[in-house]
């Protein structure tokens, strides 16, 4: 511009016209020059016009307090190392930037994904399965890959999805099993009872009797008080029954006693052969109890009598104090029981 002015002083001219077109004339030359150094071409053909809005669009969601993520590239033309944007996450980078042209980003295409701002030369493949007991919580999508979870009623234990524990008779639950923890369960508390496998029941509170009814049987952690009168536990039924059945889970039984007693009163009445299978307290409880649900009731009311032929005669004696206790309760009761 020094020259053009001094040419015209030299010609003598002092046109201010001429002034102003040779001052609007340096200012293109100027703004060229920085659109070059930053990049940006005037002549950047039109093929990278997308890509450009892309890059664009990526440099939005950056926080304007946080400057874009760069990479060091080597121009493999001029040899010089130019500093490139990053593409940001969703794309990749088709092209690096070159002296002229910025960093060329691309989407990424269906079921690949990019989580952070990167130069990497194709977007990640979404290698996330949910398989097993597990559901999708976070489908695929350009920035994120699949996330996976536990299916409601198991819990992740070292990759894998768990169902959660149950609580048995005479336990509760505690505390309810998540996505990430198990359930806790907790031995019932005195008053209260559970008679279930469970997951997700609490303990019960023991019910009171009332409308003149008393208390047969006293509740314990895995069975519940049971309440009614004298004179429906001497007419027997299905109020009789219970309270038996009852009465031996109230009352804990060696093993080795109640194999006895089974394998006496209740597989000779069966006529079927004697197995020594059975050596828990669970599955031997469970074949009194449907023998009680079963037999003739002439035979139950002997149960006292079954019990001392079993050594069982604390038992015996324990049934027969709590009849008692019942009828003492009701002096018309006619409870009667060997």
């Amino acid at each position: 511009m020094s020259t053009d002015l001094e040419h015209l002083g030299r010609t003598g001219g002092s046109s201010v016209s001429q002034a102003k077109n040779l001052q609007k004339r340096a200012t293109r030359k100027e703004q060229r020059r920085s659109k070059s150094a930053h990049g940006f071409s005037p002549k950047m053909p039109m093929l990278l016009l997308p890509a450009l809005l892309l890059l664009l669009s990526g440099l939005r969601t950056a926080s304007a307090d946080e400057p874009v993520p760069t990479y060091q590239h080597r121009d493999p033309v001029t040899g010089e190392t130019l500093t490139c944007t990053k593409c940001p996450p969703g794309t990749h980078m088709a092209a690096h930037c070159t002296a002229s042209t910025p960093t060329q980003c691309a989407p990424c295409r269906p079921d690949y994904f990019t989580a952070l701002w990167n130069y990497l030369p194709r977007c990640l493949y979404c290698n996330n399965f949910c398989n097993g007991n597990q559901e999708v919580e976070t489908e695929c999508s350009p920035t994120t890959n699949r996330v996976c979870r536990c299916q409601q009623g198991f819990y992740g234990l070292d990759d894998f999805c768990m169902p959660h524990s149950q609580c048995g008779p005479g336990h509760g639950v505690l505390t309810k099993g998540t996505l990430q923890t198990d359930t806790v369960c907790a031995r019932c508390s005195d008053g209260y009872f559970s008679t279930s496998f469970s997951a997700l029941d609490s303990c019960i509170k023991h019910q009171e009797c009332t409308n003149e009814k008393i208390e047969l049987l006293g509740g314990s952690a895995d069975q519940d008080t049971m309440c009614g009168t004298c004179e429906e536990l001497a007419n027997g039924g299905e109020t009789f029954r219970t309270f038996l059945s009852g009465f031996f889970t109230l009352h804990k039984m060696r093993v080795g006693k109640m194999k006895k007693f089974v394998a006496r009163h209740i597989r000779s009445a069966e006529e079927r052969p004697i197995q020594d299978t059975t050596k828990q307290r669970g599955p031997l409880l469970d074949q009194i109890r449907v023998w009680l649900s079963k037999a003739p009731e002439e035979e139950l009311r002997k149960l006292p009598q079954m019990l001392k032929d079993s050594q069982l005669g604390s038992m015996a004696e324990k049934l027969q104090t709590r009849l008692s206790e019942i009828k003492q309760q009701s002096p018309n009761c006619t409870l009667f029981v060997v």
